[in-house]
């Protein structure tokens, strides 16, 4: 069960990074991304000041685990390659069946770590599966120039080839939400805070998500003291 090997990987995450804020169910955050716009990072640096588990390709190994592809093999992508995860999936969801299934489970999981909190789910359209109204949602937007320099800096590729990936990669994320929710994933109105990563920093825009997470929420985070009071 998709179920189970959630809470395993919760639980392995607990014992590992030892939650240095509290066990209490928080409300999860969800975000939304154009490609390259430092919207995992920003996951990332979430996780690390709430003490959230972070789950970007972890959600994809367990939900590619239950269509049987190899969880090892999964696992094993570095940072140049992470997109071959991502085309995988896809290339699978062009099989209606396939498609089904890999919806069913998605909406499975996100729900399941809806109803555990402490979470942050990077992309795959979690903010349309999510129920909870205190559930937080995120879109992190950059322009498209400065996304494109900043991929060909980074793969050491020219502007025409960077701009070619960028410009794929924003187009297969936003046909995904519009397929499978009949959505505009650039709608504002379908998250609760648009962070423009041009404009502020990885470290400013988690300073923001974290006040408007307290906002909506009403859990006050301490930074300080590294606490949370209800």
């Amino acid at each position: 069960m998709i179920e189970d090997q959630i809470l395993f990987w919760m639980k392995k995450n607990t014992a590992e990074k030892n939650n240095k804020y509290t066990s209490r169910k928080l409300p999860i955050i969800t975000i939304s991304r154009e490609f390259g716009a430092h919207g995992a990072a920003l996951a990332t640096k979430l996780g690390e000041e709430l003490g959230f588990k972070v789950w970007d390709r972890d959600l994809l190994v367990i939900i590619s685990e239950q269509l049987g592809t190899s969880a090892d093999y999964i696992k094993g992508l570095d940072e140049a390659r992470r997109g071959m995860l991502e085309d995988t999936i896809f290339g699978f969801m062009h099989q209606r069946e396939t498609n089904l299934n890999y919806l069913i489970y998605l909406v499975r999981a996100v729900r399941t770590l809806e109803r555990i909190g402490n979470n942050v789910i990077v992309g795959r359209g979690a903010n349309y599966i999510c129920r909870d109204q205190k559930s937080f949602h995120i879109r992190v937007v950059c322009p498209l120039k400065t996304r494109i320099y900043r991929y060909a800096k980074k793969e050491h590729l020219s502007i025409d080839e960077a701009t070619e990936i960028v410009l794929t990669k924003d187009m297969e994320r936003s046909n995904f939400v519009k397929h499978n929710f009949n959505r505009n994933a650039a709608d504002a109105f379908d998250y609760d805070l648009t962070l423009n990563s041009e404009t502020y920093t990885i470290e400013e825009m988690a300073k923001l998500a974290t006040r408007a997470y307290e906002l909506k929420t009403g859990v006050m985070i301490q930074q300080d003291t590294q606490a949370i009071v209800a």
